[in-house]
Parts: structure tokens; sequence; C-alpha cells
């Protein structure tokens, strides 16, 4: 009987019914009733049918019959039949062969994509009982769920697989016009780029970054089967980028704004932090001389030099401390932190808009920490504090395998090198993180422990106090006023934590203008053989 009933059958079976009856719903209904018949009557029978496809459609048309008899008299409910019922066994022939013409190549890849739009808690079930042939009584145990659970999929299935062929021409832009996403992360986010950088990862991240989705509305959005893409969504859940709602529905766990009203900030921003590089620049200044006597190695190097490190901890002191101040008008509203060893923010535009993007005096920045260990050390972290145009790819310069040779170099600058250390030796000098000085190699950047870099910050952040005050309100004044209104209330500390450290961090603006309004900063000649903005920290 298992090699009778086919998934072939069951979709020419539907399609038998919704090419007459004109109704989705309906058409389900008298599929079932069909099938179920053709199975009562199997069983019955004391003999094989002989012609059964000649049987089965004549039943089919007597079963058509009669549905439209007693609907006429609104006597029509065969929903008791789901859960007291066996069905047939899966099989991949072609349906084209069998059907002969009762369903055309449209209707059948409309009602083949409503099916594979159902969740994966769905798909079992009408696999399990349409394709396979087990009971509901026997699903509900295998699956360790209650009879009541496995009836209420099956219904819920039927009637999502309903609404799929009714909302089939209202599928999502993001089907055939994916909006953009661009993302930004901190801390240990290098670590999952991978997996939500993808096209289908950043158009989940928009479809649910206004309200919660369930699968089949995700599916819709995206135009991607729900087959396609659940493991991403368990990923993003696991790690989460999402969150579930009641009811089986997903939304976005970190903020995303139009990209056009974050330009529109970001210009606006520009404007209260137009005078900030030479206002950190003198701050600096003011304590050279504390910083040079901490007694780190390039503490001698020329300021306009040092200045490509200073610039970023002196930021980083800036913010902290405006961050500290505008948290408190917030204190016991929102928690310290996310749960996550991450941030992740992003904007959004959208296929059909058009960004107005205004100059912004304002220079590209990241970062990137590497940590390596040695025989001498027990952490190395190499600190590419510009890991961004205009400097080349310096990430990878040193490594595992040349760590011990340039920590070696720091010790002792006269070490005596072995014939494979010459060769990385030489490659370092050609990129700048080495110079020959007669029979010595030294290293071309600050080499400090982390104790030394903070109390670098801490020098730092004395005299940028009074401009912590000076700019915090109106910073927060301004992120309050455009940003604040597009963020869900349940992102809030998001918001507090993540996008206002940001939107105090000036790191861009006063990097322009050490690089041209102020030239206060050493141009490399070459930016891709130069250590400029590199540090070492180590830890014995």
């Amino acid at each position: 009987m298992g090699e009778i009933f086919t998934e072939e059958l069951i979709n020419a079976t539907f399609m038998f019914c919704y090419r007459r009856l004109n109704n989705a719903s309906d058409a389900e209904d008298l599929a079932q009733d069909i099938m179920c018949e053709a199975l009562r009557g199997l069983r019955k029978s004391d003999k094989a049918v002989e012609n059964f496809h000649a049987w089965y459609w004549a039943l089919a048309r007597n079963r058509f019959n009669l549905f439209l008899r007693m609907k006429r008299y609104n006597a029509v409910s065969l929903d008791e039949f789901i859960g007291d019922t066996e069905c047939s066994i899966a099989s991949d022939s072609a349906i084209d062969d069998f059907i002969n013409g009762e369903a055309d190549a449209e209707e059948k890849s409309r009602l083949n994509l409503a099916l594979s739009r159902l969740s994966a808690l769905h798909r079992e079930v009408i696999i399990a009982f349409y394709l396979r042939g087990e009971s509901v009584a026997c699903i509900a145990k295998r699956l360790d769920i209650p009879v009541g659970t496995v009836k209420r999929r099956l219904f819920d299935a039927k009637n999502n697989t309903k609404k799929g062929l009714q909302e089939m021409n209202n599928t999502g832009r993001a089907a055939f016009a994916p909006a953009r996403l661009d993302l930004v992360g901190g801390y240990n986010m290098p670590d999952y780029w991978d997996k939500v950088s993808d096209i289908m990862a950043k158009q989940i991240f928009v479809a649910c970054r206004g309200k919660a989705l369930t699968v089949r509305e995700i599916a819709d959005e995206i135009g991607v089967a729900p087959v396609y893409f659940e493991d991403r969504l368990k990923y993003l859940l696991d790690k989460k980028f999402l969150k579930e709602t009641s009811n089986g529905r997903y939304i976005t766990d970190f903020v995303i704004l139009p990209a056009q009203a974050s330009a529109d900030y970001n210009y606006e921003h520009s404007r209260i932090f137009a005078n900030i590089g030479a206002e950190v620049t003198e701050a600096i200044k003011s304590v050279e001389d504390k910083i040079r006597a901490i007694g780190f190695y390039g503490s001698e190097f020329d300021f306009s030099y040092l200045l490509w490190i200073l610039y970023v901890h002196a930021c980083s002191a800036l913010s902290k401390d405006m961050l500290g101040i505008y948290r408190g008008k917030w204190a016991g509203k929102v928690p310290d932190g996310n749960g996550k060893d991450y941030r992740i923010n992003g904007t959004v535009t959208m296929p059909d808009e058009q960004i107005v993007y205004r100059e912004l005096k304002e220079a590209s920045w990241s970062n990137l920490h590497k940590h390596f260990k040695t025989s001498d050390y027990s952490r190395i972290c190499h600190a590419n504090l510009f890991q961004a145009q205009p400097f080349g790819e310096r990430d990878f310069i040193i490594t595992d395998e040349n760590a011990d040779m340039v920590m070696k170099l720091y010790d002792n600058p006269g070490y005596p090198l072995t014939r494979n250390q010459e060769e990385q030796a030489a490659a370092l000098v050609r990129l700048g993180y080495l110079r020959r000085d007669g029979s010595s190699l030294r290293l071309t950047m600050p080499v400090m422990t982390w104790e030394q870099q903070q109390e670098i910050i801490e020098i730092l952040a004395a005299p940028l106090h009074p401009l912590a005050i000076k700019y915090v309100e109106a910073v927060s004044e301004l992120s309050d006023r455009m940003l604040l209104p597009l963020i869900r209330e349940d992102l809030l500390e998001e918001y507090v934590n993540r996008i206002m450290m940001l939107n105090f961090w000036p790191l861009g603006y006063v990097l322009y203008y050490g690089m041209n309004d102020g030239g206060t900063l050493a141009i490399p000649q070459d930016y891709a053989a130069s250590a400029a903005g590199i540090e070492l920290l180590y830890r014995k």
C-alpha cells in the first residue's frame, strides 16, 4: 500500500481538488477526504484492486460530487479525520507523469512553495503523518509530545499552507531586491562575522528589525523556504543576534538604524565636534612629559609619531568619561550590559532608497588585536590601532611563527638570528616593523605592559575631563532627539551602552585634524610599509 500512496498521489489529489474548487482550504479538506476514503476501501477489500488509478480517480470524482452536495447544505467537516487516519509513504518520481494534466506547472509550483514555507516544527509532523504513514499516536510517542500537540501542529500546518497559497503574491521585496545592511562590531565580534555577514543572515536581520516575525513570515519576506535557513536561524538565536518572543516569533536583538537617519545624524554630530581635534591635541601636549616619564619602549620617539597611538588612548579616555556621565541619567533604568561577549549595530538602506551623504571631516578608523605566546612571554598583543585605509593590511605581519623572534629583538636588539629568522627579520624591515641600527635590529613601534598603557590613559583623562563636560550634553541632546525615537524600547540598553559609546567616540575627527588641518601626525612616506599606529603589549 505504501508503494501506491506516494507523495505524487498526495500532490495530484490536492491539485485535482484545487482545480475544481479554486479554494485552497476546501481543496485540502476534500483531498484528505478522498485519500482517507481510498484507504478505507483498500483495507476493506478482500482482493487487490486491478486498476488502481482508474479506481482511485473514479472514487475521487464521486467524493467531489458528494462534497458539493454536502457543502450545499453546510454539512461538510473533514477535520475529524486528523488523528485517526494513517496515510501514505513518500516517493520522489515526477508528478507530471502521473497526473495527466490535472494541474499545470504554475499551480504545482505555488503549492510546493507554500508547503516548503512551513517551519521544521510543522514539516516534521506533516512528513510523518502523510508521507511515512505514522499515526498521530505514534508521532506523539516518538516526539515525546501530547497527542493534542500533534493534532494542533497538523491543523496549523494546514492553515499555514492555505495562507501561503493566498499570500503568494505578497512575497517581500527582499526576495528579489535585498536591502543593504552595513554592520559594525566590536570586542569578540570577529569570531562571528562569517555567520552574520552573508546576504541571507543580513536579510533575516532586516526583516526582523522592526517587529517579531514567524518563520513563515521571514520566509515570505526574504523569498527563501525555511528548510534553507533554519540552521542559520538557530545559530543567530543561540548567539543572541535574534531573540524569540511569544508564539514562536523572532526579532533582531541589536540596533539597526535607517541609513538616511544615520547619515543626517553623523553630519550634525560632526558639526558639534568641529574643534575636537585641536582641543584633544592640546590636552595631550599638556601631559607629554608625564607620558614619556613612564619609560615604555618608544617613549623617546618623536611626538608626532607617538600621537598615532596617543590619539587613540586619548579618545578612549574621553569617550569613557562622557559615557559615564551620560549613563547617570539611565541609572536603574537599563542594565550595565547585554550578557554577550560582543557588540554590534548596523544601518539599513532599502532597495528604493537613495541616501544623501554630506561631506564630513572624518577619517576612517577600526582596530584589531591579535594575541600570541612565546617562550619568554605568557601573552603578547599586536594592537593594530588602525585597521583601515590609508594603511595597508597589517593584521598578519606578526604571527605565531615570528612573534618569538620579535620579542627576542625587543629584549636584545643584537640577538643572534638563525638563517630562517634573518629572512623573517628582513621581511619585517621591508614592512617598517624593524629598522637596522648598525648590527642591531630595533622595533619601530611602542612596546609596553598593559599596566603602562592604562597609566597613559589615566594621565590623559585628567586634562580631557573638561572636554567631556563640554561635549556630553550637546552630543546626548542630539542623539536623544534624532536617534532615540528610532530605538525599540527593548533595545534601550544597546542604545545607552553601544550606540552612545560610538557617538561619544571622536577619533575619526581627531585623526582627520592630525592628518590634514592640524598637520600634527607624522605622515608615512609609504602607508603600506609603516608601523605608525601599532603598539605591542606584553605580559611576562
